[in-house]
């Protein structure tokens, strides 16, 4: 089972790397269905996270709900919801500079 997970852990995260190098620099879409969320714009980063704040808290549910006398229940559930936060403002602050960087361009 342990090993299982450090496989998939591997696996996942060397396709993440590879994906983030090869869409670094390449246009970023902010209309439209786009899978690939390196090919978004910090906007539609932005609004993605924002769509995962519920099934981040379903999964917190389920969590506590599965396991309801651990107290590590709870320091899961909010070690996994917290980069979820972070992330987004993250992305706010990232849209909010593209934002002013396109109309001092303007002026």
């Amino acid at each position: 089972m342990f090993l299982i997970m450090i496989i998939s852990m591997i696996i996942g995260l060397s396709l993440s790397f590879f994906l983030a190098r090869r869409y670094d620099m390449s246009e970023k879409v902010d209309k439209g269905i786009e899978v690939c969320y390196w090919k978004l714009s910090y906007r539609r980063k932005l609004i993605r996270t924002l769509w995962m704040i519920p099934v981040w808290i379903m999964i917190n549910i389920v969590i506590y709900k599965e396991f309801p006398a651990y107290s590590y229940a709870r320091i899961i559930g909010v070690i996994l919801f917290l980069p979820v936060f972070i992330q987004a403002a993250y992305n706010y602050k990232k849209w909010k500079n593209e934002t002013a960087q396109e109309e001092d361009v303007k002026y």
